[in-house]
């Protein structure tokens, strides 16, 4: 289904989770886990999961797991990719063992930059992750253009794929895109990257005797697991694959949602501390739902609040007022700033 005019609400959610049939976390009993994550944990950061059940069986029957996830490098990061960081770095200390890809190639394809420009990002990336705590001996943290095996993958799989194939594959934002003039359409370099991110899931199982990966991503990226689980099917692979997909924060300025190619829809590591402080105190618009508060949503992916610390800040949210103003303020000054300084200093 092709949607314009996207707000990334819980009627969108709840229309994700209808049309492609997936489990929403909300509303299931307690029947998988993943490592030592609570449910009240995976409820504040994720929305939905596919086969995820089946993924926490493997792992608990002994199966070689692993959950894995990466981001494009095409600017230096805003709350939507520190939010997709942090996630994963929370799996991690719950006792998953994960993988995180510095998406290099899949900038210099998909938004036509510079190799060495992405080369020197995916390096100040990795500085930062570590900095917000990945560690490195309890997961793989890697580039693309460093490991060219990958690359010989995406040639065998491509044997599996089909234009078709891609073409259902658009995000449901690409339309924002392509009216910025960011993004033409699924064109030959589009392809090249997708192939390359189908790859980086699916050698897991291929090169690397991965029986069972989850793949993390945000809910507007759902497809691309879809279509690697079907070229595993038509590869006959036995290596099992489901996704695990988290919420996404609101852009500012009505944007659906924060991206590094829409500066004014977001805040990054550039924006200076004086329009940060403006927009999380005084531009959070207007909101019924603590959910579809944007400074909510950012407190919820973008801290290191735990889970009883975020319900408490929900119900302060929900009242708003100049207790909610106090705590927006120390979410300030005490974890976003704290966050952004690791990359700027």
């Amino acid at each position: 289904m092709k949607r314009t005019n996207i707000e990334f609400n819980e009627d969108y959610y709840q229309e994700i989770v209808k049309e492609y049939g997936y489990s929403l976390l909300e509303f299931e009993p307690i029947n998988f886990e993943l490592g030592n994550a609570s449910l009240n944990y995976l409820k504040k950061k994720f929305i939905c999961h596919y086969n995820g059940k089946v993924f926490s069986e493997n792992l608990k029957s002994g199966k070689k797991s692993i959950v894995t996830t990466g981001v494009g490098l095409s600017g230096n990061p805003h709350m939507g990719t520190i939010a997709q960081i942090m996630n994963i770095i929370n799996l991690q200390k719950n006792n998953l063992f994960t993988q995180f890809v510095l998406g290099d190639l899949d900038s210099y394809n998909s938004r036509n930059q510079p190799l060495d420009v992405v080369e020197e990002r995916a390096k100040k990336y990795r500085d930062f992750i570590i900095k917000l705590g990945y560690d490195t001996e309890k997961g793989v943290l890697r580039s693309q253009l460093d490991h060219p095996e990958i690359i010989l993958t995406g040639y065998i799989i491509s044997k599996y794929l089909s234009d078709s194939d891609f073409k259902n594959t658009e995000e449901d934002i690409s339309y924002i895109y392509k009216q910025k003039g960011i993004y033409p359409g699924i064109e030959f370099p589009i392809k090249l990257s997708i192939l390359l991110m189908l790859s980086d899931f699916i050698h897991l199982g291929m090169k690397e005797s991965y029986e069972n990966v989850l793949v993390m991503l945000g809910i507007d990226e759902h497809k691309y697991v879809r279509l690697a689980k079907k070229v595993i099917t038509r590869m006959k692979s036995p290596m099992r694959l489901g996704g695990i997909y988290s919420r996404l924060i609101k852009g500012f300025n009505g944007y659906p949602k924060m991206s590094k190619s829409i500066p004014e829809s977001s805040i990054s590591v550039d924006t200076p501390f004086e329009e940060i402080e403006d927009k999380i105190m005084n531009r959070e618009g207007d909101f019924t739902d603590p959910m579809d508060s944007v400074v909510y949503q950012l407190m919820t992916l973008v801290s290191y609040y735990n889970a009883e610390e975020l319900d408490e800040l929900y119900q302060i949210c929900r009242k708003r007022g100049e207790e909610w103003r106090e705590a927006k303020r120390r979410y300030l000054d005490e974890q976003l700033f704290k966050i952004i300084e690791k990359w700027t200093k």
